[in-house]
């Protein structure tokens, strides 16, 4: 019942008679999945018809305001250009988003295939495609963990506006977050399935696929993800070839140092008062810095993810050692991605979606099957987070043009990129101290009183 799973301290109240109305709605709301959601049917229906309203109003809203007004095209400006330039060539996906896995690649050509050929209408392709990954992610979220997680949700897609209209990032993202859901909740070959898909969108969830190793079915999860990973690749070599298939690898071997990364941080500060630092659009489709101590600062960047992925390795081989403690899951999961996003040569603003959908989950697990030691920590860690997609709008769309060319905007800009990218490397910080807290400690302890242990999917 929502009292109890929210944690409240109360005596259990008697139920009502199974002849009764009461009694048959509570039975229909259980059988139907949707206890989570109110005390009966008829409520759990009215809850989840206004938080769906309330889903659709801001997404109009988020169109209007950071879409439609603006004229803003993003990236899907980008996409457009280069479906023209694989139709125009013959060669398709083989020439095309080199930067992305290859079914990343076709997703994209898929608006061009279907008849957008203007920019308009491929705009319009991607955020309905972006806006069914983001609903579909919602649906997952109200069914398994209840209102929690999808509130959460909705407050982080909001914050971060148009990138989740405009931006790929939202598809692996939520493939990411499904993961961590199910991984949570002790299915781990749906898990390590995910994994491999959302690997096949975009390099980075490959992290999470340890985490889908469970002490329960480990030989099957690892079989469902090397199965899944094998078709990929086969379907890559179908439609390309090797070089193609290798070529995301590449591309973030070879590229700079992007303006908002953390690396960037001091050449950028730098950047505002030196002519000799110099912010140029790169051959990645981006912004880099140059300038006297940028290589100094890309040596950095790759020392630290060495020392990232030492300490990583090192949480991993304690999760493994402990009897892979499922509580654990969620904090390693952001500690392994955050990492990756700290040490990065690159850093765009979607990325924060990469770290948002393991958060919203963590969020809708703890409340809705959580310990009461648990969610201090998962409450602190989603609002650290909020603030930081706070700080990644006001850097991105808001104060960007301050980043690339000196203005006034420039001292509002670079503020918010250095408070942004601090508490980027805190919160690395502080998940990965969870994490190890999480994997270290005795076993868990009792659920909160009438806190469901269930999916809010099961009857």
């Amino acid at each position: 019942m929502m009292g109890p799973m929210l944690g409240a301290p109360t005596d259990p109240a008697p139920g009502p008679a199974p002849g009764s109305a009461s009694g048959a709605a509570s039975a229909g709301a259980r059988a139907s999945g949707l206890v989570a959601w109110g005390p009966d049917r008829p409520a759990a229906i009215t809850a989840i018809a206004l938080v769906a309203l309330a889903w659709v109003v801001l997404k109009v809203l988020a169109g209007f305001a950071w879409v439609i007004l603006p004229g803003e095209y993003g990236d899907t400006y980008y996409y457009l250009l280069r479906a023209q330039e694989a139709a125009a060539s013959g060669t398709g996906v083989l020439s095309v988003f080199r930067e992305y896995p290859t079914p990343a690649g076709l997703l994209l050509l898929l608006p061009w295939v279907l008849g957008a050929d203007d920019p308009a209408q491929y705009r319009a392709a991607v955020i309905a495609m972006t806006t069914v990954a983001d609903a579909a992610f919602t649906i997952l979220l109200g069914r398994r963990t209840g209102p929690a997680g999808v509130f959460a949700w909705i407050l982080c897609t909001t914050v971060l506006g148009q990138l989740v209209l405009l931006r790929f990032d939202v598809f692996p993202a939520v493939v990411a977050g499904a993961a961590v859901l199910f991984a949570l909740q002790g299915q781990q070959r749906t898990a390590a399935v995910l994994v491999a898909l959302g690997t096949g969108l975009k390099a980075w969830p490959v992290v999470l696929a340890p985490l889908t190793l469970g002490v329960r079915d480990r030989t099957r999860a690892a079989v469902a993800f090397v199965a899944t990973g094998t078709a990929l690749v086969v379907l890559s070599l179908l439609v390309a070839d090797v070089g193609r298939l290798l070529s995301p690898l590449g591309y973030q071997r070879d590229r700079g140092l992007q303006i908002e990364s953390v690396p960037a941080t001091v050449p950028m500060v730098t950047w505002s008062t030196d002519t000799a630092y110099r912010v140029y659009y790169g051959s990645f489709a981006a912004y880099e810095v140059t300038g006297p101590g940028v290589p100094g600062w890309l040596r950095i960047a790759d020392a630290a993810a060495l020392v990232g992925l030492a300490v990583c390795a090192l949480l991993l081989a304690l999760w493994f050692w402990r009897g892979t403690p499922r509580g654990a899951i969620g904090y390693l999961a952001l500690a392994f991605v955050a990492t990756f996003v700290v040490t990065s040569r690159a850093l765009s603003p979607q990325y924060l979606l990469w770290l948002a959908a393991p958060a919203v989950v963590m969020v809708g697990v703890a409340v809705h099957e959580g310990h009461r030691r648990d969610r201090g920590g998962v409450w602190a860690t989603f609002g650290a987070l909020v603030v930081l997609c706070l700080l990644t709008t006001a850097i991105y769309p808001t104060f960007y043009n301050g980043l690339w060319q000196r203005s006034d905007r420039t001292a509002a800009a670079l503020g918010f990129l250095v408070w942004r990218n601090v508490g980027l490397l805190a919160f690395t910080a502080w998940v990965m101290v969870l994490a190890a807290w999480t994997t270290l400690r005795p076993a868990a302890p009792e659920p909160v009183e009438g806190a469901s242990t269930r999916s809010a999917s099961v009857p």
